[in-house]
C-alpha cells in the first residue's frame, strides 16, 4: 500500500493483533477502520473513532489526500473538539501525518505523569514528533 502523503510504499507494524501501516519516508500512519479504537480500548483509553463519525468535514486549505485503500479523496475532519488537529478520513480508515498521532493520543487522554502506557510504547516516540 502506498502512502497517501508522499506516495512511497508503507510498511506494516504489528503488535497484539493490530496492524498499522507506517510510511518510513514522511512518518505518517494509516489506521484501518476500527484499529484506532481497538488500540485505545486495549490500553484503557476512550474510543475515539465512533465519535468522529458525527464530525463535519473541516473547511481546510490543506490539499486532500487519496485513501490508500480506495484511491478516492479523503475528507478533512477535526479530530478534537477544540479543532486543533486536522486528520484525513475515509470509510476505510484514518490518516495521520507525522506527529499527529501523539497529538491525537493527548486529545483522547492527556498524559498523566508516572503512567506510561503500552500504546505509546507501541507507536514509539517517533510518532509524537
Amino acid at each position: 500500500m502506498d502512502c497517501p502523503a508522499c506516495r512511497q510504499p508503507m510498511i506494516v507494524a504489528e503488535r497484539d493483533g493490530i496492524e498499522l501501516d507506517c510510511c518510513t519516508v514522511c512518518r505518517g500512519l494509516w489506521f484501518d477502520a476500527g484499529e484506532l479504537d481497538l488500540l485505545a480500548e486495549r490500553n484503557g483509553l476512550p474510543r475515539a473513532e465512533r465519535n468522529l463519525k458525527g464530525f463535519a468535514a473541516a473547511d481546510a486549505s490543506e490539499r486532500s489526500r487519496d485513501c490508500p485503500r480506495c484511491d478516492r479523496a479523503m475528507e478533512k475532519i477535526w479530530f478534537d473538539p477544540a479543532r486543533t488537529l486536522l486528520v484525513d478520513r475515509c470509510a476505510h480508515g484514518l490518516w495521520f501525518d507525522r506527529g499527529e498521532v501523539g497529538r491525537a493520543l493527548d486529545s483522547i487522554h492527556p498524559d498523566t505523569p508516572g503512567t506510561p502506557g503500552t500504546i505509546v510504547t507501541f507507536l514509539g516516540e517517533t510518532f509524537r514528533r
